[in-house]
């Protein structure tokens, strides 16, 4: 979706999700000042049973002037609708009428889940700030032009990304470097997260703390409040030492249970322990791997308390929630993964001989992007790698857009190379920065074509379930059920992971009478 595609409206509203976070208002607030600059007003509105208070979001509408009414309905269905850092349907945004719905967010998507028309949802993505902002920038909008904007959707970010500790798509660290900020109203607004009111419950759901360090996971019961300070107690109880996952949660009697999650596990991202929690009970309030809320609707508390004997529905609605969390921890799902070793590994008998395709790949000499003795960033969808270039180093493009290095020598032995161009089209195109002056080159400007020889070939098994490789070169690779475990014909120690996507693109089965080496 492109936000030209939204001008052809009249009326538009523009709807953040019930209690509105930091992200969801700066979303709002950058699409509408998008519309104002093409000539087209539009309402940003929230819904829901209440008013935000926290001080930090009062401020923030405060200081940016930003226009967000607070209603709890519609009389009339406006032309467009479109809902930001939510989905119409989800259990954390009311429902308005509209004869013409867009989304754009950064939750995930439910399975079989019917998207309208005009929608863009980017779930790898810290937060629908850096969707808007790379959005902003494709329309020809000027952000650092906007103070007021750019500030706000930093403030989003950071807030969406527990202080930016969290970030790992590269667009997000990207609008983290290149937004001009106000830094004077940063700190104020972190400087106004809690007020005295907020850290006095804080501190009392930190008493009432349950932790299973078998486990790693605390839950915390918190008394009814504004919901976002659910967040923040989740995420304080997250810097607990022996805490790989927490559940804050309060119930207020006839509105039921709002549970917000936390989580730094991948075999336990935060979507994945709320469905699990509410599952049967109530709704998802939409979430990611690492944050995520949900709700339990007051008459199912009531019917799952009583069939296991309870009648205290607030201090049952705790006790459901450890019951559930527990066992969610045992279940089959979440075994340990096989840990693999280099110099330890045996082959199964149950691998399979492969070569590449002839599909071509991209590389660029380093020493084109840089001089030679230059320390450089490569910023990727994996992260960030920092390398000093040399007359050897080459980084390749995979067919699925991933990036790593290589020297140039064993490049020659495995492809013949091109200066035909490498187009990308991925939806990030790779980046190489100057460490130390933050000049910027993208690789699509550099990439050349080089094509696998017929040599290239390996012995490789596809794995069921969760597994770790520690190769011979000392590094830790993490797989996941479906990933490919693979290694040299002529070196059966040297193991490494490559992912199911990128497999099935680049590589085929191979007769045994060809035993090269890869």
């Amino acid at each position: 979706m492109r936000l030209e595609e939204i001008l052809g409206y009249e009326d538009i509203v523009i709807q953040c999700h019930d209690n509105p976070d930091a992200d969801a208002i700066a979303s709002g607030f950058a699409l509408q000042e998008y519309l104002k600059s093409k000539g087209r007003s539009s309402k940003l509105v929230y819904s829901g049973p209440r008013e935000i208070t926290k001080r930090n979001l009062r401020l923030m509408v405060e200081m940016f002037e930003i226009p967000l009414e607070y209603l709890r309905g519609l009389e009339e269905a406006p032309d467009l609708l479109v809902t930001v850092d939510c989905r119409a349907g989800q259990g954390n945004v009311s429902t308005l009428p509209y004869q013409e719905l867009a989304v754009i967010d950064h939750h995930l998507l439910e399975e079989s889940e019917e998207l309208p028309r005009l929608h863009e949802i980017r779930s790898d993505h810290g937060a629908c700030a850096t969707v808007l902002w790379d959005m902003l920038r494709k329309a020809g909008f000027a952000v650092e032009q906007n103070r007021r904007l750019s500030t706000a959707l930093y403030y989003g970010l950071y807030m969406d990304t527990n202080e930016l500790k969290n970030i790992t798509h590269p667009l997000d660290k990207d609008m983290r470097d290149l937004l001009k900020t106000d830094g004077d109203a940063i700190a104020r607004l972190k400087n106004a997260n809690l007020s005295l009111n907020e850290i006095t419950i804080s501190g009392q759901a930190f008493a009432s703390l349950h932790c299973d360090q078998e486990h790693r996971f605390a839950v915390a019961q918190v008394r009814p409040c504004d919901p976002n300070i659910l967040g923040v107690v989740s995420d304080m109880v997250m810097s607990v030492d022996v805490v790989d996952v927490s559940v804050a949660y309060y119930h207020k009697p006839g509105e039921g249970v709002k549970l917000s999650v936390r989580s730094c596990l991948e075999k336990a991202d935060a979507d994945s322990v709320v469905r699990w929690l509410v599952r049967g009970l109530g709704d998802n309030g939409g979430g990611d791997a690492k944050k995520a809320g949900g709700r339990i609707a007051e008459e199912d508390l009531r019917i799952a308390c009583l069939d296991d004997g309870w009648d205290d529905l607030s201090g049952a609605a705790g006790r459901l929630i450890y019951k559930r969390l527990t066992g969610y921890f045992r279940t089959d799902g979440l075994r340990a993964p096989i840990q693999l070793r280099a110099g330890d590994y045996e082959p199964t008998g149950g691998e399979t001989l492969y070569r590449k395709k002839k599909v071509p790949v991209g590389y660029v000499p380093a020493e084109r992007l840089f001089p030679v003795g230059t320390e450089i960033v490569i910023r990727m969808m994996e992260g960030d790698t920092t390398q000093t270039v040399t007359h050897g180093l080459c980084i390749m493009i995979g067919v699925d857009y991933e990036i790593y290095h290589t020297e140039m020598a064993t490049l020659l032995k495995k492809y013949d190379l091109s200066e035909e161009a490498y187009p990308i089209e991925s939806g990030y195109p790779p980046v190489v920065y100057n460490a130390a002056t933050g000049e910027a080159k993208p690789l699509a400007a550099y990439a050349r074509q080089c094509i696998p020889k017929d040599t290239a070939l390996i012995r490789a098994r596809q794995m069921d379930r969760r597994f770790e490789v520690f190769t011979k070169w000392g590094s830790c690779l993490k797989g996941e059920s479906g990933d490919w475990l693979a290694s040299q014909v002529s070196d059966p120690q040297d193991i490494y992971i490559i992912r199911q996507r990128i497999f099935e693109k680049t590589y085929e089965e191979a007769a045994d009478d060809r035993m090269e080496e890869n």
